[in-house]
């Protein structure tokens, strides 16, 4: 399920969109795979692991359970992924929502849990234009991180933090 990818930059001279598309392809396993204990208030609970069962569920709670823990270079990519989906403006909301949507995976499956017709339905349009909105806001960040002012003296171009 997960996609290692062997740049940490993106590579301007080559075909942008579809190196962002990769990367939020990455940014979506990777946040499903990251783990989600530590976030809500721990209630009672006990130090020692969880009984097994069967020898059976043994060599099967690293794999199917849930994915690996991503490493630090795919957090610092998902990281860079998310501060992409802040660059739309009032106007272009619609393709803030439709990547957010579908970066939204299942961590066991793999499977998008928004599919572009419950997207649709949401929206309140056609499944077709929701996928072309997705297509669209690709477009958009493409460009938006092509452009040198997108990045301060802080931010040096194609760095990941």
């Amino acid at each position: 399920m997960s996609m290692k990818r062997k740049s940490t930059q993106i590579d301007f001279t080559q075909n942008v969109p579809q190196q962002v598309t990769e990367w939020l392809e990455e940014a979506a396993f990777t946040l499903a795979a990251l783990p989600a204990n530590g976030l809500r208030p721990a209630g009672a609970r006990s130090g020692w692991p969880d009984i097994v069962r069967d020898l059976e569920d043994v060599g099967r709670l690293d794999s199917d359970i849930m994915p690996p823990r991503p490493e630090p270079d795919e957090v610092s990519r998902l990281d860079q992924v998310l501060n992409w989906v802040q660059v739309f403006g009032p106007s272009e909301q619609h393709y803030r929502r439709v990547i957010n949507m579908r970066l939204i995976v299942h961590p066991i499956s793999g499977m998008h849990r928004w599919n572009w017709r419950k997207i649709a339905k949401v929206m309140g349009t056609d499944h077709k234009r929701a996928h072309d909105w997705h297509r669209c806001a690709v477009e958009v960040i493409a460009k938006k991180i092509a452009q040198p002012a997108f990045f301060s003296s802080q931010t040096p171009q194609n760095t990941v933090f």
